[in-house]
């Protein structure tokens, strides 16, 4: 073949040439989607992509067994190591037959990968880089530890590399190995029907693709590409088949192996950082698409299309499950009436005055815990969601707000309301404030409940997710008399009980007994209700005042919407009152692809969704109860203090808006809404706050706690800089970096923080 003229030099022409290069010309043109996945996981390791939820913090600082080590990047560089093979695999599956002189090298498998690396060996080396840049800014960590780290990743890789390719050194076969053992006469013995039939068909397909000049051996030399013609062509296509055939098998071993480890997920040991599992499922869809091509070739479209379609009807007729539950509840018997007959029957006036009185009797039992010659304050906390960053800076503000306040601050608080990981936070210090009441722990503000609340949530639901709900719910647990299936909101709720010690491991009904003794404050769930954009308020008491005002002055003809549903009334026959709490409270943090959305034994099936979505701070609620019981708080007590808990700057700067490209035009009126949907919450919550003190009878105040967080870590940035206060600010995610940690810890501090813990103490009288 004449080689073609280039106009950049004959070194350029070379290059140019070269298989590497050739290669890499072949995948961006013929694999683009499996380029785009090293993009994605390019721009992870690089903090360009999932900064604000924390993805990259997942790569840069992995937990495994609550240690970031050797151990934790080990597992990291093992499942890159297993992204790299696929990704090779793949390739050589689909385009090897496009260089057909690889069939006259020894070992053509490997030299195909060895000059397919750029990407991964560009890849690693930035990893690596950032890897450091991280620890040496962000963590408390030594350069040795640092070391070990990096080390541990590369040891990984090259383990997991190692392993598959002396696999495939062992058992790919090379032309010189079969010319050496007269596999010629095999072939003629054989009668190869497959090759007998399509060898026109192969030999056509076994024409050059591509002008390759030069190719790097495995010794790691520049030689010149052997020439094929005179070879066999049958012979070198069983290579190539063979080869084939190799790669799939080590596919589809990895594929089964991954999905295998769901047996074992309840073993910490087996929950591998979140990272580690995000890798392999890209490895998945890799592998798939190898395993695919080479046993349906050009039908693999349609039958992944005829798959898709199975797949959908076996989730519509409910052979496969499709749906996730919550625990406690009975999902067998006769599915619960949800319609809007049902809905005015347990909204009507008779249940609101019942329950109402009910809620009364509990305030004056409170009441006669303080002197009858002194008013106390009532306290609302409303406490915003936000993940694992909003769980640890409640627990961190009311632990050490009540402990200023010499425990005066949860004795005087009569209600908690709020979404996702705040309500997680204020549930469990109450639930420590009760322990201390019963005299079973000593002192709830111990920093060791902080620590547990802190501790990574996010690795076994991302592990969960990928080896086993993204394909067959087949593991179940007995809970009484029922079943459910493990998905990861089972993960969600077991390892939030393990780092708390498993104290909030109870049913809804549980907590109605120290609530209505007044021992500890109402708490009221709030999660929305897709279906109709309706609150489903959960709590162990009767509170049907939640859900309407059937006290309105407001004209008889006005048809007023229901608010909200009552979910111990509406599912009462479903067993309501042995709902899981833990559950009830996954149902208020529903965080996208996360925490699934929940399915209720209703007809239509009631989904859930977070309480974020309609009041991601507990105001509307807080005011609704004050509406109701106004004159009775008005009567015997001095003032209501309203105490919210922020995960967020409330008054935060104006954004300079560059002049934005076309994409950003297109995407920016629903951009814009996403961005700014806490900041339309708050003006609405302020209005009502504001009308609330035009029909209160009795003082009004409000206290805000800001995580604004600006700590030593912020300083050692490189990627923000220092002056910016939100510096080191945590990510809205289930895993917490040490310096996250340690500015979530620290913000209480703050000056803006420490003036609202004088004016507390001012307002309670000290």
């Amino acid at each position: 073949m004449n080689q073609p003229k280039h106009p950049f030099g004959e070194w350029i022409q070379k290059v140019y040439y070269s298989f590497p290069v050739q290669l890499m010309l072949n995948n961006v043109k013929k694999n683009q989607i499996l380029l785009f996945i090293w993009i994605i996981l390019l721009g992870f390791v690089t903090r360009q992509f999932g900064d604000i939820i924390g993805i990259p913090y997942l790569f840069l600082d992995p937990e495994y067994l609550s240690q970031t080590n050797f151990k934790s990047f080990f597992i990291i560089g093992v499942s890159i190591g297993i992204f790299i093979t696929s990704y090779h695999i793949t390739i050589y599956i689909l385009d090897s037959y496009k260089f057909p002189f690889l069939g006259a090298t020894p070992k053509p498998f490997s030299t195909f990968c060895l000059n397919n690396s750029f990407v991964p060996i560009l890849f690693s080396v930035i990893y690596i880089i950032n890897i450091v840049q991280f620890q040496a800014n962000y963590s408390i960590k030594s350069s040795w530890d640092i070391f070990c780290q990096v080390f541990g990743m590369v040891c990984g890789q090259l383990f997991t590399i190692f392993i598959l390719f002396l696999y495939f050194s062992r058992t790919n076969k090379d032309i010189f190995k079969e010319l050496a053992l007269s596999v010629n006469k095999t072939l003629k013995r054989s009668s190869i029907n497959r090759v007998n039939v399509l060898k026109d068909i192969r030999t056509k397909k076994l024409k050059n693709k591509y002008h390759i000049t030069s190719f790097f051996t495995l010794n790691m030399k520049v030689a010149k590409t052997p020439t094929h013609e005179h070879l066999d062509r049958s012979m070198m296509m069983l290579i190539f088949d063979q080869n084939h055939l190799n790669a799939v098998i080590v596919e589809i071993f990895l594929i089964t192996l991954i999905i295998s480890l769901g047996l074992f997920r309840d073993n910490p040991v087996f929950q591998i950082p979140a990272a580690a599992s995000g890798i392999l499922f890209f490895s998945i869809i890799v592998m798939f698409t190898g395993a695919f091509s080479y046993w349906l070739r050009g039908w693999a479209i349609s039958a992944l299309v005829l798959i898709l379609v199975v797949f959908n009807i076996l989730i519509k007729e409910k052979i496969i499950q499709s749906t996730y539950q919550v625990f406690g509840i009975n999902y067998n018997k006769k599915t619960a009436v949800y319609d809007m007959n049902r809905l005015k029957a347990l909204s009507n006036p008779q249940t609101y005055n019942e329950d109402k009185k009910e809620t009364i009797r509990i305030l004056e039992r409170w009441r006669s815990h303080f002197p009858d010659s002194v008013k106390p304050k009532m306290i609302f906390i409303c406490t915003s969601g936000g993940g694992q960053r909003a769980a640890v800076w409640t627990m961190r503000t009311l632990q050490y707000a009540d402990s200023i306040t010499k425990g005066q601050l949860f004795k005087q608080t009569r209600l908690i309301t709020g979404a996702s990981g705040g309500i997680i936070g204020a549930s469990y210090y109450r639930e420590l404030y009760l322990q201390q009441q019963e005299g079973k722990i000593a002192n709830a503000d111990d920093f060791k409940y902080l620590y547990n609340i802190s501790e990574d949530v996010l690795n076994p639901i991302v592990f969960s997710m990928v080896v086993n709900d993204l394909f067959f719910r087949f593991q179940k647990f007995t809970d009484g008399n029922h079943e459910y299936y493990k998905d990861r909101g089972y993960a969600f709720e077991q390892k939030i009980h393990e780092n708390t010690n498993y104290v909030m491991y109870k049913r809804i009904s549980d907590y109605k007994k120290p609530e209505e003794e007044a021992k500890i404050p109402m708490l009221i769930l709030s999660p929305t209700i897709i279906n109709d954009g309706r609150k489903l308020f959960i709590s162990p008491l009767n509170i049907a005042y939640m859900t309407t005002n059937h006290e309105s002055n407001v004209n008889s003809d006005f048809q007023e919407k229901l608010k909200g549903i009552e979910f111990k009334k509406i599912f009462e026959e479903q067993e309501a009152s042995d709902l899981h709490f833990m559950s009830a409270l996954r149902m208020s943090a529903t965080f996208p692809y996360i925490t699934p959305n929940v399915d209720l034994p209703s007809e239509p099936a009631m989904e859930i969704m977070d309480a974020g979505l309609s009041d991601n701070f507990g105001v509307k609620d807080a005011t609704s109860f004050m509406y109701v019981f106004k004159d009775w708080i008005s009567t015997n007590t001095s003032g209501v203090i309203f105490i919210n808990i922020r995960d967020s700057e409330k008054n935060q700067e104006i954004e300079k808006q560059n002049p934005g490209s076309v994409f950003q035009k297109v995407i920016s009126p629903i951009g814009s809404l996403y961005n700014n949907w806490s900041d339309y919450q708050d003006f609405n919550n302020d209005n009502l706050i504001e009308y609330a003190s035009s029909w209160m009878n009795c003082p009004l105040d409000v206290i805000e706690f800001e995580y604004i967080p600006h700590n030593k870590f912020a300083e050692k940035s490189q990627t923000q800089s220092a002056k910016d206060p939100k510096s080191g600010r945590a990510a809205l995610s289930w895993h917490l970096t040490l310096q996250e940690k340690e500015s979530l810890y620290t913000t209480i501090l703050q000056e803006n923080n420490q003036r609202s813990i004088k004016r507390l103490q001012l307002l309670l009288g000290q």
